[in-house]
């Protein structure tokens, strides 16, 4: 692709809040989040699916990507996964009141989880907290949240009350070993003794390929991160393993305090570690947590002649691979089978059974349509689903181009993948 033919970020951002601004997208965001309520689509203060315009995570993937489908799709993909996440853990660990539980998304960026959260628990007792003003303005207003500044130290951060949950997704992910620590200490006085702070962390295994993991000190920082907005020495990209987080919450927390680590457990990449308010509080209902469904589309074509052609992966890390993927095109949904083999998928997530978890769709248009709506997805027996891609694709013309295919091997996509999100 020449440099004439590459779409400016501008451009690819339009297109995004074109697509999010359309009944068809929310339709497709609700039906994959079966966890919200019912009547969410039709009560006074509905889904909000778009995104704001500065929000790092989705510009990242756009010029990643350079295809506003596979950017929106990544984007919504990871915050599904996470909405389910963090729900799971509340229902698991508060089987019953937690339309009373007061929980705080520290570092909530421009609103990812509180999209969903904020349709899910009472409004006025959810907190946000973020360091960019821009975007803590934007949650405020847009998801009716209570919030709170945060601050570059943690001993600055003097939030008004203690909080039953909080959470921190992609923030521990980021920090050099002494705000690590601090805010590790700052968050854990701010939980209530009943309360749980769960925080996600790049594990050990993610080190891409080349790199060595200092083993003995269990952390490893590189003072870059996806994020252009923020001092690289407060937030880069860190690695560690659980006997660092392990000894960093017993130095900080207390000897013996309960915690609890899930592998794996956001977007399939990064580590959840819960850690409770009180000694001896029981967190062994989380053995029960489920990762869901997960995949991507590698390639995406619609060729001149109408030919649709869709390739992949899909698997479950709980059960391994998945019997077949639901594709849509134009409202005709098809079910897709499983089963090619992709050793590369198994080799990233160390785990053989994924080896067969690839799969390969064709689909001819009709002569006279030129566009395919198209929908892919993976769901479990279990009512769980991951959205892997959903846009519009057109038929080229000789004066247009079309990024259809995602770039580099599955290696160089996780890695992408991670400092999205």
């Amino acid at each position: 692709m020449t440099t004439a033919d590459t779409p400016t970020l501008d451009e690819l951002k339009n297109k995004t809040t074109a697509l999010c601004n359309t009944d068809y997208f929310r339709d497709v965001i609700l039906r994959h989040c079966p966890g919200l309520p019912n009547s969410t689509a039709g009560n006074d203060a509905p889904l909000v699916t778009e995104i704001h315009p500065a929000d790092q995570m989705l510009n990242h993937s756009l010029q990643h990507h350079l295809d506003a489908n596979a950017a929106l799709s990544q984007y919504y993909n990871v915050g599904l996964q996470q909405f389910s996440a963090a729900q799971q853990i509340l229902e698991l660990l508060y089987p019953e009141g937690r339309d009373k539980l007061t929980m705080l998304d520290f570092a909530c960026g421009y609103g990812r989880l509180l999209r969903f959260m904020s349709q899910y628990l009472p409004r006025h007792n959810l907190y946000a907290a973020e360091i960019q003003a821009g975007a803590l303005a934007y949650v405020k207003e847009t998801f009716k949240v209570s919030t709170i500044a945060s601050h570059g130290a943690a001993e600055d951060f003097q939030p008004p009350m203690q909080y039953d949950v909080i959470w921190v997704a992609s923030l521990f992910s980021h920090l050099p070993k002494t705000l690590f620590r601090d805010w590790l200490a700052r968050l854990h006085q701010s939980l209530s003794p009943e309360g749980v702070l769960c925080f996600s962390v790049h594990d050990a295994c993610l080190v891409p390929e080349g790199h060595e993991f200092p083993t003995d000190e269990g952390y490893l920082f590189w003072p870059q991160s996806e994020n252009a907005d923020l001092d690289t020495s407060l937030y880069g990209t860190t690695y560690v393993n659980e006997t660092f987080v392990r000894n960093m919450i017993e130095s900080v927390c207390g000897a013996g305090q309960t915690y609890y680590r899930i592998p794996r457990a956001l977007a399939h990449e990064q580590d959840i570690y819960v850690v409770a308010g009180g000694v001896g509080c029981d967190l062994s209902a989380l053995k029960n947590f489920r990762r869901g469904p997960w995949g991507w589309v590698d390639e995406r074509t619609l060729s001149a002649g109408g030919e649709l052609y869709l390739r992949g992966w899909a698997a479950s890390v709980d059960d391994g691979p998945l019997e077949h993927i639901h594709i849509t095109v134009n409202g005709q949904q098809v079910a897709c089978p499983s089963g090619k083999t992709r050793e590369d998928v198994a080799r990233v997530f160390a785990d053989s059974r994924l080896a067969s978890s690839g799969w390969e769709f064709r689909y001819q248009l009709p002569k006279n349509v030129t566009r395919a709506r198209v929908e892919v997805s993976a769901s479990t027996e279990r009512n769980e689903h991951a959205l892997l891609y959903t846009g519009d694709l057109y038929r080229p013309t000789p004066e247009s181009h079309t990024p259809n295919a995602a770039p580099g091997s599955l290696l160089s996509r996780l890695w992408q993948r991670l400092r999205s999100h």
